[in-house]
């Protein structure tokens, strides 16, 4: 599972700004991918379906709902990519 915390693109802030802390291609403003990233994107679309399916056989509905709506953004940008998910 720890192949997904590798970058899947670049945060445009500013040095000045300081270190951006967010997990950068979910919640980033400044967020910035190309379809070089996408084979990661994937990856982590992966991941994510199958926590869905773990916390759903361990009945936990919030668990449940967060990897959901982090497959539907990994999803929207894999879609502003063109990109087909494999």
């Amino acid at each position: 599972m720890g192949g997904w915390r590798r970058p899947a693109a670049h945060c445009l802030r500013l040095p000045a700004e300081g270190p951006c802390e967010c997990d950068l291609m979910l919640t980033c403003p400044k967020f910035l991918t190309t379809s070089e990233y996408a084979p990661r994107i994937r990856a982590r679309l992966a991941t994510e379906q199958v926590l869905i399916g773990e916390a759903r056989s361990r009945g936990w509905d919030r668990e449940v709902e967060r990897h959901e709506a982090t497959c539907r953004r990994l999803q929207h940008l894999l879609d502003d990519l063109d990109e087909k998910t494999q």
